[in-house]
């Protein structure tokens, strides 16, 4: 039997089209929601069936901010119960979270092989991201079944000896277009969607939100939106945000954070997955960040790395992307790929 675990809204978001998949495919499999992010999941929880188990108790009570540490252990202790007592045949896990970690080291202390989906993504910098690409690259040597988005990352997986490598695509382009048939086709305006979450960021989060103020005042034809994330290390430097044209708001609902983003002149953002959905979209990236795993977006001309410095480069930003084209991160077909191994390889 097949488990799909997830823990966070971007899990979420990227494992609800192979669960779909699953379906359509009349694969037997069980779901886990491991509770690790429990203020974001209502927003998405209607992706994805009821889960068959869930750990958010083992969070009930805590603060909303758990340290990495201590999710680290709530997650691995609850799942070293849940292998002793249902075996399984693959543990499907996604990205570089500490959900996705937790349960690939438990699985495979436990006999279970593990199958990594979005394997493969490396900056080479423990730092940079931290702690994903620890993270990620841990799972890389646990794993069973390599489910790689990229050429990229393939061979970065190929380079580090990994079997069962499987280029398949990311499923955020399947995500992506599950709603975007739903969807007006948008128009670019005047609207600059910003993200700024990442732990690496916290240390210098008053310096980024300068940085936005300064846009704001040299800007004035732009409408600059924030939804702002939760976590205290961020909405602690709101206030410095005082432009007319800066507009915070609470974090959004995936269907309305895609609308901001196709409605987008540009993007600002440290997300990893905003990266790859603004090139469904064909809108420019300033990625706020030392380094991306990403690289692709850069590649075909609608990123670029700006470290601290978000002001110097929006001059950049506002020249028109280039034409549209498909994605790097595949064709949206994904999910089905991933299910038909996954039949393979299973009981």
């Amino acid at each position: 039997m097949i488990l799909v675990a997830f823990g966070t809204r971007p899990e979420i978001i990227k494992l609800f089209p192979v669960i779909e998949a699953l379906k359509a495919q009349n694969l037997v499999f069980r779901t886990l929601f491991t509770g690790q992010q429990i203020d974001l999941y209502e927003d998405v929880k209607n992706l994805v069936p009821a889960p068959d188990f869930t750990f958010a108790n083992a969070f009930a009570g805590d603060e909303k901010h758990n340290t990495l540490g201590g999710s680290f252990l709530k997650i691995g202790n609850a799942a070293e119960e849940l292998f002793r007592r249902h075996p399984f045949d693959i543990v499907v896990v996604q990205g570089d979270t500490t959900t996705a970690w937790a349960l690939a080291l438990m699985a495979f202390y436990n006999g279970t092989r593990v199958a990594h989906v979005e394997a493969g993504l490396r900056t080479f910098d423990l730092a940079n991201p931290y702690p994903e690409e620890l993270n990620r690259t841990f799972i890389s040597r646990v794993a069973h079944i390599h489910f790689a988005p990229t050429s990229q990352a393939a061979i970065n997986l190929a380079r580090e000896g990994a079997l069962n490598v499987h280029l398949v695509g990311n499923t955020i382009v399947d995500a992506v277009n599950v709603f975007k048939a739903k969807m007006a086709p948008p128009d670019a305006s005047g609207k600059v969607l910003v993200t700024l979450h990442r732990r690496e960021n916290h240390a210098c989060m008053d310096r980024l939100f300068d940085e936005l103020q300064a846009v704001a005042v040299e800007n004035p034809d732009l409408e600059i939106v924030l939804p702002i994330h939760p976590n205290p290390n961020v909405q602690m430097h709101r206030g410095r945000l005082t432009a007319s044209n800066i507009r915070v708001i609470e974090p959004v609902g995936y269907p309305e954070m895609l609308r901001l983003i196709g409605e987008s002149a540009f993007i600002i953002t440290d997300s990893g997955g905003i990266q790859e959905e603004a090139t469904c979209f064909n809108r420019k990236v300033l990625v706020v960040r030392e380094k991306t795993e990403r690289p692709e977006t850069i590649d075909i001309g609608l990123g670029r790395l700006v470290g601290k410095e978000i002001a110097a480069a929006v001059d950049w930003a506002r020249i028109p992307p280039p034409p549209p084209g498909e994605s790097p991160y595949g064709d949206g077909h994904a999910a089905a790929k991933i299910a038909a191994f996954l039949e393979e390889y299973g009981s």
